[in-house]
């Protein structure tokens, strides 16, 4: 899977020369001593529960949720608010793992695969992050059209043009300029030239603006913190160990 995940060390084995205190009922990850009924969460993902009194190692009970003080149970599998979260372990390792998807603006969720419109530009959502797949104008009737990236299209006297800088293709542009192949007029004591349109977003209120212009990185990296965290345990190092006679 594409993306970023997180893997996390071993943990500190108890040996039989281990001398524990009369009131280590439990073992955390990490070998210390924790008290029956106690309750934590390691690594902001990881949540532990002692409910023993023989110093065995704590019971996994779950993952901790992104953001939020929700325990996800171990083997659960939960959408919330369209997407889903898993919380899986075995012997080998635990693992927690999100839905991956795109963040837009800091509240808007898209999930991978979907296109969507986000001002003037089309955008299509990926693991990694969003592409600008083209630029919408409006035509004659106030529609708007889909321009992809390299196209161009004509309202009137004026040219709509969607594609990448030449000087930098990682930002794409989208702009509106009257036609020079067809010849016009727009007397000052005649009103306005219905031939050329107002910008999209209609601004402006004087005379028709002649040329228009905005832009985008082509691509934007998910600045999600990871969507998926493992941590292996101690059984994983037996894993294809060589065999000796």
């Amino acid at each position: 899977m594409l993306g970023r995940v997180i893997l996390l060390g071993l943990a500190v084995t108890v040996t039989a020369k281990d001398v524990l205190p009369a009131d280590c009922h439990c073992r955390d990850w990490y070998g210390g001593c924790r008290q029956q009924g106690d309750g934590w969460v390691d690594d902001f993902v990881w949540a532990f529960r002692c409910n023993a009194n023989d110093g065995s190692p704590a019971e996994f009970t779950g993952c901790m949720l992104p953001d939020s003080n929700q325990v996800l149970p171990v083997g659960a599998n939960q959408t919330i608010d369209g997407f889903w979260h898993s919380c899986d372990a075995n012997q080998i390792r635990l693992k927690y793992e999100q839905e991956p998807k795109c963040v837009i603006n800091g509240t808007i969720t898209k999930h991978v695969g979907e296109k969507f419109r986000d001002g003037i530009f089309n955008w299509l959502c990926l693991e990694t992050g969003r592409w600008v797949k083209g630029c919408y104008y409006q035509n004659e009737t106030n529609d708007w059209v889909l321009l992809g990236i390299g196209q161009f299209g004509y309202n009137g006297l004026v040219k709509h043009t969607c594609d990448l800088y030449k000087d930098n293709p990682g930002v794409v542009q989208y702009h509106a300029q009257v036609r020079d192949d067809i010849p016009h007029k727009s007397p000052p004591n005649k009103g306005i030239n219905q031939n050329l349109p107002h910008p999209y977003d209609n601004r402006l209120k004087q005379e028709p603006v002649k040329w228009l212009h905005e832009n985008a990185k082509h691509f934007i990296a998910n600045d999600n913190k990871y969507i998926a965290v493992i941590r292996y345990l101690p059984a994983s190092l037996k894993i294809n160990r060589p065999q000796f006679l």
